[in-house]
């Protein structure tokens, strides 16, 4: 119990010593209740994420794995969640993909699950405050979800698996929009990076019918980024305009007309050429997805009282690393092949916006469940007047406006360990042993560090997907 509940109870004894028995009894229901609310909203995994952030930021994330799993009850049940998309994450970091698939589609099940969340959980969050509730994760979180199992999944050459996955998206984001009303804004509505790596995992398979499917799916994420990441300052990646080219020419002059028209100074290698080079895309995740902070408005009442209404808000994380470079250098040979990274999923933008669009709707609800409570306390201050003096009124005016002031406190909660971002590289290079590396570089353009990739035996035909986080 902290200070304010020591202090509650002090006061409680000393009333309990001046009033009769009866009243003493309400008032002690009300301290309780009054502490029970504070508990609730102290709901979410403060205890660990202080240690969490810290190993995250500086990408110690097997350490950061295993203090997870051994503080898995300091989460709470409220926020088995969060516990299962922090330990997928971690896992999916340290090249754990088996470990890191286990938790992402138990965090899938339970996502589903509490999605249809009872009348009565969403009750509770409306007399007490959202954190009553178990997290079920934002919109753009549950999709987050699947783009990792997908990731996992292709890391283990299992791309059927991975495309089971990126196809989930689809269906996601049909249900997601489907909540909104027309006239409700909803931040994300399409994800053309999933498009993108659909594409890429497509052209893996390498027949027909996969370089059709890859057509439709790097068609589908050029609109998307042409229509909905351009607000974010996303334009699109280089290996999408590159390999839309390719697969166009392999569907025919009118297909690869259609796609010059729209990129005419690009260059790209023919699907022929390509079967005799191998491919690699690495993927940099980057930085620390945007935090919750809490913002707080204080409304006055029509007795001169005031009461706090409690509201999140995304703020960004600042880091050095801004860019990333992928080199490759044959073991035979001195020249040296170098690839530029770009933008491809601007998850802490998507975050913001998404959480902004719902600000009203989340305010209103707010301000809705605070007067509920405010009208309350009123009638029990009227009723203890009436019952047992004006003393017993003020107690309980006092009492229940500490309650209103305690309980209202706004969910905080969010999938804290993604990456600000996921950039993409990609470079061809003729069948050979190849050592790999990014240099990473800050918004100036300057080094900053060396990432070292590993080396890689590529044959011909090879299309290979790695990946690298920074966090700082």
């Amino acid at each position: 119990m902290d200070m304010s509940g020591r202090d509650l109870m002090k006061i409680t004894i000393k009333t309990y010593q001046c009033l009769n028995r009866r009243l003493a009894f309400l008032v002690l229901l009300a301290v309780a209740g009054l502490l029970l609310t504070s508990l609730s909203g102290c709901a979410g995994p403060r205890k660990v994420y202080s240690t969490v952030d810290e190993l995250n930021a500086q990408g110690e994330f097997i350490l950061a794995r295993n203090y997870v799993e051994e503080h898995a009850k300091d989460y709470g049940k409220r926020n088995r969640l969060l516990y299962l998309l922090d330990r997928g994450m971690f896992a999916f970091s340290t090249g754990e993909f088996r470990e890191a698939i286990a938790s992402f589609t138990e965090a899938e099940e339970l996502m589903s699950e509490l999605y249809t969340i009872s009348l009565s959980q969403e009750a509770t969050t409306f007399v007490v405050n959202d954190n009553a509730a178990p997290y079920r994760g934002e919109d753009f979180e549950s999709v987050m979800v699947n783009l990792f199992l997908a990731l996992s999944y292709a890391n283990l050459s299992e791309i059927d698996e991975a495309l089971v996955e990126a196809r989930k998206v689809d269906s996601k984001l049909t249900a997601i929009n489907l909540q909104y009303a027309e006239n409700e804004e909803n931040a994300y509505r399409e994800d053309p990076f999933v498009r993108l790596l659909m594409g890429i995992l497509y052209e893996m398979g390498q027949t027909s019918t996969d370089l059709n499917d890859a057509y439709i799916s790097y068609s589908k994420a050029l609109q998307g980024y042409d229509s909905e990441y351009q607000r974010f300052g996303v334009s699109f990646p280089e290996p999408l305009v590159e390999n839309f080219l390719s697969v166009a020419s392999f569907m025919g002059r009118a297909e690869l007309r259609t796609v010059q028209q729209r990129f005419p100074s690009y260059r790209f290698a023919s699907r022929a050429d390509r079967k005799e080079m191998a491919e690699v895309y690495v993927l940099h995740l980057s930085g620390r997805t945007p935090i919750k902070q809490e913002n707080i408005i204080v409304v006055p009442t029509p007795d001169g009282q005031v009461v706090k209404v409690a509201f999140p808000s995304y703020e960004k994380i600042p880091r050095r690393i801004a860019g990333a470079r992928l080199h490759a250098l044959p073991e035979l040979g001195k020249q040296q092949f170098v690839a530029d990274f770009s933008v491809g999923e601007p998850i802490g933008g998507i975050a913001i916006e998404n959480l902004q669009n719902r600000r009203v709707r989340i305010y209103a609800k707010t301000l809705a469940r605070v007067t509920a409570k405010y009208l309350a306390v009123r009638k029990a201050q009227r009723e203890a007047a009436d019952q047992f003096g004006g003393w017993a009124g003020l107690l309980t005016k006092v009492t229940g406006d500490i309650l209103i002031f305690v309980s209202e406190q706004a969910d905080l909660r969010s999938w804290r360990t993604l990456p600000e971002e996921i950039l993409i590289s990609k470079v061809t290079l003729p069948p050979g042993s190849y050592q790999l590396w990014a240099e990473c570089l800050d918004a100036s353009g300057r080094f900053v560090e060396k990432v070292e990739l590993g080396r890689r035996e590529l044959k011909a035909g090879d299309k290979i997907l790695m990946q690298f986080r920074t966090t700082e």
